[in-house]
């Protein structure tokens, strides 16, 4: 029986060839045989690869093989995936995820700020100041930001969010440059004003005001990621040194 040690390491290797383009949409993948030579394996353990391909929505399944699905009728998983494939992310790929989870934090915060308990409300409240500490690290900011989102998801009590909250979360890395908006005194200052706008949210239980300031943060990183993207490599790098 293959490991599955095994058969995650082949799948990981086709998906990202996948991901990369390296096997357009409809292409057959190579036969089993060709991928048991390929990466010394059991054509058992390629068999369980094109399943995993296939649960993820990447590849189909098929008689006499396996072929490459559209990657917009893939499952909501290959963004991490997608993410992944370089180091730094694609900054397209990175400006759109922000994009789609700007909507979704924006109902998180509003459903969270309308239901909190006191308890919840003063935990909000506790890492919001938190993040106005002008000696953080990009890292602790992160960290903040994920645990206030974490928070309005918990709060929301709704259990599709917390689902997808699993599958649309990002590393904090991917979005590192994004706290740059910290470090420009002129953003430094917009960021802030949206800190208290949420927290003056919170406290009045005001769920409209608490999306509106989520989403208008999510804005401020995103158009830190373009800038930095749009830096000329060595400038960008002097400047993350």
């Amino acid at each position: 029986m293959p490991t599955t040690t095994q058969d995650s390491k082949v799948a990981a290797s086709l998906r990202d060839d996948i991901l990369r383009g390296h096997y357009r949409c409809g292409e057959r993948l190579p036969s089993e045989r060709d991928l048991a030579l390929r990466f010394g394996v059991h054509r058992s353990t390629i068999r369980e690869a094109f399943k995993r391909l296939a649960q993820l929505g990447v590849a189909r399944i098929a008689p006499g093989g396996a072929r490459v699905a559209p990657i917009e009728e893939a499952s909501l998983d290959v963004v991490e995936h997608l993410l992944a494939l370089d180091d730094p992310s694609d900054p397209d790929i990175v400006d759109q995820a922000i994009e789609a989870l700007s909507g979704f934090r924006s109902m998180a915060a509003r459903l969270g700020t309308e239901r909190a308990k006191p308890e919840q409300r003063a935990q909000m409240l506790a890492i919001l100041e938190s993040m106005t500490r002008p000696e953080l690290s990009h890292a602790d900011r992160a960290e903040l930001v994920y645990a206030l989102g974490d928070c309005f998801v918990e709060a929301s009590g709704n259990m599709v969010l917390r689902l997808m909250a699993k599958g649309l979360r990002m590393q904090p890395g991917q979005m590192r440059a994004g706290y740059d908006v910290f470090d420009d005194p002129t953003s430094r200052a917009e960021a802030d004003a949206l800190l208290v706008r949420l927290g003056r949210a919170i406290e009045a239980s005001d769920g409209a005001l608490a999306a509106e300031a989520i989403y208008d943060l999510s804005r401020l990183f995103r158009r830190s990621l373009r800038e930095q993207a749009q830096e000329p490599e060595h400038v960008a790098k002097g400047a993350r040194s």
